[in-house]
């Protein structure tokens, strides 16, 4: 998301989006029918200049004051050369998570092991950082795999897992899958039948089929509204969806879709989520128009 300025102030990274993004989340918490927030990574494009994390935290006030405001790392948090990062890039200006650890306390264990999981409600969250080792006995891959291995589906029958970059996105470039990633940590995700994957990293939106190793293992069926409907009593694979359009310059939908692609947006906005104990309701939302563009809907 980032922040955008309220003036003519020039600034080394400026998020178009972001303004008209939290305010109309902001109009969702003035609403009282908000928990929380969930921002996958890629905060506040800060990069080591510290005023813009204090012009950050003071642009997300209306909402982090007032709703839990949860966050996961991503490569402009974290990754920098010889610092640990998976990624040996300069995306974090030098900062190496220490402000992002600072500022966005989450839950986890220690620091610099910016991964865990909470519950609310119906739901189970799992929320990894991608910049950190994932790979196939590592101490993050163990934890995930105790952790997904350990929820009661009774209490929470939801399960979604949430990091910043994705396994699925249309996009190339830059932003590309990451294949090594895919290998190590997909099985989890399907073994332990994770109901939706969240993502940011690539900064538009994509929806894709219940899919396993760029398999549809089934496809959504219209209900009555002619809203997509995933039917998780028969179990096929996770749905994925990339949601990184809360402020940074979009990237450019993509026209040749693979066959797992079954939404593509390139527009500003947020994804808003609604669960019970039987249905998971999913909207993205534009900020500026508030329009639902796209909605799908998993079942129990």
């Amino acid at each position: 998301m980032g922040k955008t300025p309220l003036d003519a102030s020039e600034e080394h990274y400026i998020q178009p989006g972001a303004l008209s993004v939290i305010k109309a989340i902001a109009s969702e918490v003035d609403s009282n029918n908000l928990n929380s927030v969930f921002h996958i990574g890629d905060i506040s494009y800060a990069t080591g200049f510290l005023a813009e994390w204090d012009f950050f935290m003071n642009l997300i006030s209306p909402v982090a004051s007032r709703v839990s405001y949860m966050t996961a790392i991503g490569n402009h948090e974290r990754d920098y050369v010889s610092s640990g990062s998976v990624y040996q890039t300069p995306d974090s200006g030098g900062e190496c998570g220490v402000p992002y650890e600072t500022y966005f306390p989450m839950p986890t264990s220690a620091k610099d092991k910016p991964w865990y999981s909470i519950e609310q409600a119906s739901v189970h969250f799992t929320v990894i950082s991608t910049e950190h080792d994932w790979s196939i006995n590592s101490q993050q891959y163990e934890w995930m795999k105790k952790d997904m291995a350990s929820v009661n589906r009774q209490h929470t029958p939801w399960l979604v897992f949430m990091g910043h970059r994705p396994m699925y996105t249309s996009n190339q470039g830059f932003s590309s899958k990451d294949q090594n990633f895919i290998k190590a940590v997909e099985p989890l995700l399907f073994e332990n039948t994770v109901d939706l994957a969240l993502f940011g990293h690539v900064h538009n939106y994509e929806r894709t089929c219940s899919v396993y190793q760029n398999k549809c293992k089934a496809m959504p069926i219209k209900d009555q509204k002619g809203v997509d409907t995933y039917d998780n009593k028969n179990y096929s694979a996770p749905v994925h969806a990339v949601i990184g359009m809360a402020g940074f310059p979009l990237d450019k939908s993509s026209n040749n879709g693979e066959s797992w692609s079954l939404k593509r947006i390139s527009e500003f906005g947020y994804l808003r989520a609604h669960a019970t104990k039987n249905d998971l309701n999913l909207e993205f939302v534009t900020s500026d128009t508030r329009e639902v563009k796209d909605s799908f809907r998993i079942t129990k």
